[in-house]
């Protein structure tokens, strides 16, 4: 059948079916655009760019920590190491939170095919650099808690200042690579958003163009049997609704003299269709120009950004010179930092034992004192009284001469504390044992119970299990200063009463000293950590008393091991080996 025989609906719905099929494939393409265009956008805004905002958080925060790291190294007040701690702490958490975000980011993008070789290379190295550095932190740390303090200022002068600028230039590098990766994002969105326009405009005038080609078509096919109509459409365009049209044709022409006002009322519609189909088409052309608004402002976003980086850059060179300055403070305090302390922990000795001597002084004193009143007393019976039996007789007089026998004895009690004391306090000092000495370890132990005395009598039992030990060479000073601080942390474990139980025996050639208490204990994922600087058994970490770590220090000295157990609820024990020698 050819095109003129066919009805006149088909010719129609031939003709403007092509003309909305071109334009609904030019609204798929476009809505096809749009969407490569939108998920452009989102790598940079979702993916690119908060990786390079977290790779410079990182830049910025392990700079913070390097500065706070050498200022708790040179603070001499206790105060200020505590908040160069707690800073250095919270800059550790900063960098786990940033290296987690990047990670997370990370992940996504390699999910998605976004991670290059070159970024990944350089961030493996970055975490090699930082592993390295905070390896070289704890390493400096144990220095110092060794008094290695020359070695511990030339690790951070020398290896850890290398790899911390080695760390630093990774991290600029990173920064780098992610700035240019996000430019070359929004270079691909930008040329994405102009080829979409150049062929959505292409389309475009390619539907015009056929349109027009159908609609001649149609008019050639159409023309011949409507020319017929043609009196009759002027007819109708005069008001003239009455004309009556032969019929020519098999299609719609045929019947349309019977069907001349229906005609009128679907051109009418076809016209308002048409009209629609057009606001559509603009609506999606205001859209695109919408869309490319809010990839110049996606493009700004990234410059502000970029300016960003730069000023951060700026900053972290002003640290660096901020760092040289800290480190030419830190060797100019260093001596003064090791006299405070030595004075500070003279000064605790010395108020432990005015405490302690205090006691029986007061108490010779009050004796004395009560003594001399019972004297007058008797002297004034002694004037009263002319007879031995009066003397008898006076009821006073035996029982001052009572109470003074019992302040003499009080008295000398008193006398002989004090000398146990000074006894004491002289085998723990090593006053006369400043060198190497064999020693008996039981009598280092009793004068340490002795100078603790005031902080558990009336509270806590000492049990004492000792066995046969032979003789020990050490220095006294030293061994009854591990002494004190095992007895006073376990002392301080009990929080009302308890036992410290004390156990001494030889084993294997060494000697063994047991030192357990009936306390709170400590929980097993911490007591690995008992003897680390800081350590403390709460929940963060906080600055504490170096006594454990001393109590190691001095241990390792006497080629010797200290060992810890412990059980939560139930109470500590602390080991102490010895060799014999």
């Amino acid at each position: 059948m050819k095109f003129r025989d066919l009805k006149l609906g088909t010719k129609q719905i031939i003709g403007f079916g092509c003309i909305l099929l071109i334009m609904a494939g030019v609204n798929v393409f476009s809505i096809h655009k749009m969407t490569q265009l939108k998920i452009e956008i989102d790598e940079i805004s979702r993916n690119w760019l908060p990786r390079a905002l977290a790779i410079s958080d990182i830049n910025k925060n392990t700079t913070d920590f390097r500065i706070k790291q050498l200022q708790y190294a040179f603070a001499v007040d206790p105060g200020e190491q505590e908040t160069y701690k707690t800073l250095m702490i919270s800059y550790i958490d900063q960098i786990e939170k940033n290296r987690n975000t990047y990670e997370a980011l990370k992940s996504d993008s390699e999910a998605r095919n976004l991670y290059s070789d070159s970024e990944r290379a350089l961030y493996d190295q970055f975490e090699r650099q930082l592993d390295r550095y905070l390896d070289l932190s704890i390493s400096h740390l144990m220095l110092s808690r060794e008094n290695e303090n020359e070695e511990a200022v030339a690790l951070l002068n020398d290896e850890a200042s290398d790899v911390f600028n080695q760390l630093s230039a990774t991290l600029l590098e990173l920064v780098n690579v992610n700035k240019d990766d996000a430019q070359e994002a929004a270079v691909r969105a930008e040329e994405t958003h102009h080829a979409s326009r150049v062929i959505i405009t292409s389309l475009l005038i390619a539907t015009i163009v056929l349109s027009i080609f159908i609609a001649g078509m149609l008019v050639r096919y159409i023309a011949e049997p409507v020319s017929a109509l043609d009196e009759a459409a002027h007819s109708v365009a005069a008001g003239n609704l009455d004309v009556t049209l032969p019929v020519r044709s098999r299609d719609e022409i045929g019947s349309l003299a019977g069907s001349f006002n229906r005609m009128t009322t679907s051109l009418r519609e076809a016209t308002q269709k048409m009209q629609q189909q057009r606001e559509a088409l603009e609506q999606a052309n205001s859209d695109l120009e919408d869309k490319s608004q809010r990839l110049e402002k996606q493009k700004t976003e990234i410059e502000q950004t970029n300016l960003r980086l730069e000023k951060q850059k700026i900053e972290i060179t002003k640290k660096n010179v901020e760092l040289l300055s800290t480190m030419e403070e830190l060797r100019n305090t260093q001596q003064q930092l090791l006299m405070k302390e030595k004075m500070a922990a003279l000064g605790d000795l010395v108020a432990g034992i005015a405490h302690e001597i205090n006691n029986p002084i007061g108490t010779v004193t009050s004796s004395t004192d009560v003594t001399g009143r019972c004297l007058q007393k008797i002297e004034i019976v002694l004037e009263q009284s002319s007879t031995i039996e009066q003397l008898r007789s006076n009821p006073q007089l035996p029982k001052a001469i009572k109470i003074i026998k019992d302040n003499i004895r009080v008295t000398l009690t008193a006398g002989h504390r004090i000398a146990t004391i000074v006894k004491s306090l002289k085998n723990f000092a090593g006053l006369d044992e400043a060198t190497y000495r064999v020693v008996d370890i039981h009598d280092g132990l009793d004068s340490t119970l002795t100078l603790l005395e005031s902080e558990f009598r009336g509270r806590i039992e000492i049990e004492k299990q000792y066995g046969e030990l032979p003789k020990v060479g050490c220095y006294p000073s030293q061994l009854n200063q591990v002494f004190m601080n095992l007895l006073k942390n376990a002392v301080q474990a009990i929080e009302n009463k308890g036992v410290v139980r004390i156990q001494t025996r030889r084993q294997d050639g060494r000697v063994e000293i047991k030192i357990s208490d009936s306390g709170r204990g400590i929980p097993a994922e911490k007591l690995s950590r008992i003897f680390d600087f800081g350590f403390s058994s709460g929940s963060e970490r906080v600055k504490m008393g170096s006594g454990l770590v001393t109590a190691f220090n001095i241990i390792q000295k006497h080629d010797g091991e200290i060992l810890a157990n412990s059980e939560p609820g139930k109470g500590s024990t602390f080991t102490v080996l010895l060799p014999v020698r």
